[in-house]
């Protein structure tokens, strides 16, 4: 069973923060986690589903999650050169509070590292994450992050693709996170606490699409061992809808970073 955390925030700033609503994807057998294939897990409750294409190419595994635990491995293998995509239906049970695609603030954070030397495309996709996109390939997404072949991380903000290299090292897991306003349509993004794109329209980044109206967190894994293929690990994947008194106090500090970060050097 996923773990509901009513008290990441307050873990999660260094100021006392009133309490969120969140869920934890962590991946371990004591949530229902088995090693092998992502599709159908957890055992109990919401489940992780292909949303397109018909072969597995992410798997549980032990060892390559967050200081040693279980996570995810992205593998070469499966549907040619197509990207294949996982959905997990973040249901309001999930969150442990009510989601409004009109006004709701959303804060994420996961953990994601390389496990290959990177190549040198800057135009082929390796891994794609998103929340709040449609049931197949992510195309509705709030928030739609891409990692490229060559390690360039890309924000995709509904009209054009921020681009930054440079973040990510070889077998060292980093911590993406930000926070998404459905009120305004525009979502923020931090890098082991550092902001990204600061100065593009005040670091906000447009919805990829307006219409997203959930919090469907959806994970892409490039299928085919093809030679700008690479592989990667996931961990602890972290979706939190605070107390409206908090939107104020949380807004741009990107808190789950920070926690996610202190958590992994305790690790």
């Amino acid at each position: 069973m996923n773990t509901l955390r009513t008290s990441l925030l307050a873990a999660a700033c260094a100021v006392t923060a009133p309490l969120a609503s969140a869920i934890t994807i962590d991946f371990e057998t004591a949530s229902g986690y088995t090693t092998g294939v992502l599709s159908g897990k957890p055992s109990t409750g919401t489940q992780w589903a292909l949303t397109n294409g018909g072969t597995n190419v992410v798997n549980v595994a032990a060892g390559v999650g967050v200081g040693g635990s279980q996570g995810i491995a992205g593998t070469g293998t499966g549907s040619g050169s197509n990207f294949v995509y996982y959905g997990f239906n973040t249901t309001n049970a999930d969150l442990g509070a009510t989601f409004d695609a009109n006004s709701s603030i959303v804060d994420y954070s996961f953990a994601w590292r390389p496990t290959q030397a990177f190549g040198t495309s800057n135009s082929q996709s390796i891994f794609s994450f998103s929340i709040g996109s449609d049931t197949a390939t992510g195309s509705n997404a709030a928030l739609r992050l891409d990692i490229r072949s060559s390690g360039r991380l890309i924000a995709l903000d509904g009209t054009t693709n921020q681009a930054v290299d440079g973040l990510f090292t070889l077998n060292t897991y980093a911590t993406i996170s930000g926070q998404i306003n459905y009120a305004t349509n525009t979502y923020t993004l931090f890098v082991n606490g550092v902001q990204q794109f600061t100065s593009i329209s005040g670091g906000n980044l447009a919805f990829n699409n307006a219409a997203s109206n959930n919090a469907f967190i959806r994970i892409g894994n490039l299928g085919g061992a093809t030679a700008d293929y690479r592989t990667w690990n996931a961990d602890n994947i972290i979706v939190a809808i605070p107390e409206p008194s908090a939107f104020a106090a949380l807004a741009g500090l990107g808190a789950l970073g920070f926690a996610a970060s202190r958590r992994r050097r305790r690790a």
